[in-house]
């Protein structure tokens, strides 16, 4: 589940909650009325934590940027003119999956990664730039380098 909500000045945050489960098929045929009823308060409680996650960052230091000598100062350190809005393209549907898909494979914790090294809290706040550097960091991991 990903929620994204707007935020001032063209900001937005985005949060996500994802879950992979397997399950014998035997549970599947013998025990399927539970089973589901399980899923479903797992996705409710999926939901929570995300509208949750939402919430806590509707105040956070990275929904106000701090404006100084005429720049936006972000999280990470960097300043952008307030008078020139920069065309930032943000990252791809392929490249979300393939981070989800990486990371999980390299037993990589995602959002501490992404909280550590580019202050976001979801691959879907990342940019094109930075969702690619993200993916050859996470390969690195994968491969050992």
């Amino acid at each position: 589940m990903t929620r994204k909500v707007g935020r001032p000045n063209f900001g937005s945050a985005c949060a996500t909650c994802q879950l992979e489960i397997e399950i014998d098929h035997t549970v599947m045929n013998d025990h399927a009325d539970p089973l589901t009823e399980r899923i479903r308060r797992t996705f409710d409680l999926c939901r929570q934590e995300v509208d949750r996650e939402l919430l806590h960052h509707a105040d956070g230091p990275s929904s106000r940027p701090e404006a100084i000598n005429g720049n936006v100062r972000t999280r990470n350190g960097t300043s952008q003119p307030q008078s020139q809005p920069s065309r930032v393209r943000p990252a791809t549907d392929a490249q979300i999956r393939a981070i989800h898909a990486i990371a999980s494979k390299a037993n990589v914790r995602l959002a501490s990664e992404l909280d550590a090294e580019f202050g976001v809290a979801s691959p879907q706040s990342l940019t094109l730039r930075q969702a690619s550097d993200l993916i050859e960091m996470l390969k690195a991991q994968l491969t050992g380098s």
